[in-house]
């Protein structure tokens, strides 16, 4: 898949809930984000109920490149360090890489399965959902991606007590306390920009 074939339309699993359209603003600096060449990430958080197609997003945000660049400076170095070395050593990047290739320009392939644990989305019943965009469109070059609730409270282990306080500040700021965002993730509200 060629660079400029990399780009596609944003699908609608990663739209506003609140108003079934592309996030417009950043969460963080309200900069416009539909312009071309605006780098932004979109994060949202999903329950789904045993035995019923009914799901509900439980928060959702997308943020500015600048500011994303941002917040993660404010992750300590030994967070940061964990959290990468975690994924080295979790996820099966050629087993990605083939269903990339076997699904050229289908972003909804690559949020089928957990990024690390590759249980189906079906099967979890908590799960965020990642993507990187430039304006209009989805940037299938490294995102989207899938990762269960299980495999977030395994992430949520590596951080630093500093590296939580940073996230909670954060959810705190931007999406306020909310009582299903503390039943989903008790204790820490991960968040992964």
């Amino acid at each position: 898949m060629s660079v400029t074939n990399r780009l596609v339309d944003i699908p609608k699993e990663f739209y506003s809930y609140s108003s079934g359209l592309p996030f417009e603003r950043c969460i963080e600096c309200d900069r416009y984000l539909l312009e071309g060449g605006t780098e932004y990430f979109i994060e949202k958080a999903i329950k789904q109920y045993d035995g019923f197609s009914a799901k509900e997003v439980i928060f959702e945000y997308a943020i500015c490149a600048n500011c994303a660049d941002t917040i993660r400076k404010a992750i300590s170095r030994k967070s940061m360090a964990s959290i990468e070395r975690y994924f080295l050593e979790n996820v099966d990047f050629s087993k990605r890489m083939q269903i990339m290739s076997s699904n050229p320009g289908d972003a909804l392939a690559l949020i089928n399965n957990c990024l690390v644990s590759q249980v189906p989305v079906s099967e979890v019943t908590e799960y965020q959902i990642f993507a990187q965009c430039n304006g209009n469109s989805l940037n299938l070059s490294q995102m989207p991606y899938m990762v269960s609730g299980q495999t977030l409270e395994q992430i949520q282990h590596l951080l630093s007590s500093e590296t939580r306080d940073e996230l909670n500040d954060f959810m705190q700021r931007n999406l306020g306390p909310s009582p299903e965002l503390a039943e989903v993730l008790p204790g820490s509200k991960v968040v992964i920009i």
